[in-house]
C-alpha cells in the first residue's frame, strides 16, 4: 500500500471516527440532559435531536467516507461487493472508538451531574436501580417482552430504514433527491419517524457501534458486566442491538436490490 493510499484509508477512517461520535455526542447528550438536568426534553424532542444528529453527521462525512456511520451498513455493503474488504475492519474499529470517544466525552461532561444524581437517589452503578442510568448512554431492550419480540423489532426496523435509505440514494429512481443532496434531512427525518414509533414498544438501536461503544465505557466506570446484560439473566438480549441491525441492514439490502432495484 503506498502513502497516497494510507493517506487515503486514515482520512475515511477519521471520517467514519468523528462522524459517529457527532451522532452519540447529540444523541446521548440530549438524553442526559433530559434526565440529569430540568431540560425534560419529550420522546419526540429527543428522537429529533438524533435524527437531526444524523443529517448532520452524514452532511459532514459523506464525501470522503461515504458516510456509513454503522457496522451494519459496512457489512452490507461489503456483502453487496460495493466496498473493498480491506476498509471492512477499519470503518468498523473507526465506528466504533467514535462511539466510545464520543460517549466519554458526553459522559464527563456530565459527571458531577451523574455523580449527583447517584447520591440523591442512593444509586449504586451495577444495580438494578442503576438501570435508568445506564440507559442514557446504552440501549436496553424491553425485558417485559420476550427475546424473539424485541429481536423482530430490532431487524424489522433496521431493515426498513436501510430500505428507505438506500432509495433515498438511488440516483436511478430519485433522482432528484440524490442530486440535490436532500437525502442526509430525509434520513434524519426517517431517524426521528423511526425512532416515535417504535420506541413505546421496544429500545432499538439501529446501529450496533451505537450501543458497544456506550457499553464498552459503562464497563469501565463502575457497572461492570451489568452495561451488558442490564440485569436480565438471559445473556441472549444484549446481542440484539448489535445482531439486529446486522441481519436487519442485510435484510433490507436485499428487498430493495431483489424487489427496487433490480434492473
Amino acid at each position: 500500500m503506498n502513502i497516497y493510499r494510507k493517506k487515503n484509508i486514515i482520512k475515511k477512517c477519521f471520517m467514519e471516527f468523528f462522524g459517529t461520535g457527532l451522532v452519540m455526542f447529540f444523541g446521548i447528550g440530549c438524553l442526559a440532559a433530559s434526565k440529569l438536568t430540568n431540560a425534560n426534553f419529550t420522546q419526540f424532542e429527543i428522537s429529533c435531536i438524533w435524527g437531526f444528529g444524523v443529517s448532520i453527521a452524514i452532511y459532514f462525512s459523506s464525501s470522503i467516507s461515504g458516510a456509513h456511520l454503522n457496522p451494519a451498513v459496512t457489512i452490507f455493503f461489503w456483502l453487496s461487493s460495493k466496498l473493498n474488504k480491506r476498509k471492512v475492519l477499519p470503518y468498523i474499529i473507526s465506528q466504533t472508538l467514535g462511539s466510545f470517544f464520543f460517549t466519554m466525552l458526553t459522559y464527563y461532561l456530565y459527571n458531577n451531574l451523574l455523580i449527583s444524581f447517584e447520591r440523591n437517589n442512593n444509586v449504586v452503578r451495577g444495580t438494578q436501580e442503576s438501570l435508568n442510568l445506564a440507559s442514557i448512554f446504552c440501549v436496553y431492550p424491553n425485558y417485559n417482552n420476550s427475546f424473539i419480540y424485541d429481536f423482530i423489532i430490532e431487524i424489522f426496523s433496521t431493515a426498513l430504514f436501510i430500505l428507505i435509505v438506500l432509495e433515498f440514494n438511488n440516483r436511478n429512481s430519485n433522482y432528484f433527491l440524490y442530486n440535490r443532496s436532500v437525502a442526509p434531512i430525509l434520513t434524519g427525518f426517517l431517524v426521528c419517524m423511526i425512532n416515535l414509533v417504535i420506541n413505546p414498544l421496544n429500545n432499538i438501536s439501529l446501529n450496533p457501534a451505537r450501543d458497544l461503544g456506550p457499553k464498552i465505557l459503562l464497563s469501565l466506570t463502575g457497572w461492570g458486566l451489568f452495561s451488558f446484560t442490564g440485569g436480565n439473566d438471559n445473556i441472549l438480549y444484549c446481542f440484539i442491538p448489535i445482531m439486529g441491525p446486522i441481519l436487519g441492514a442485510n435484510l433490507g439490502g436485499w428487498i430493495h436490490k431483489t424487489l427496487i432495484n433490480n434492473s
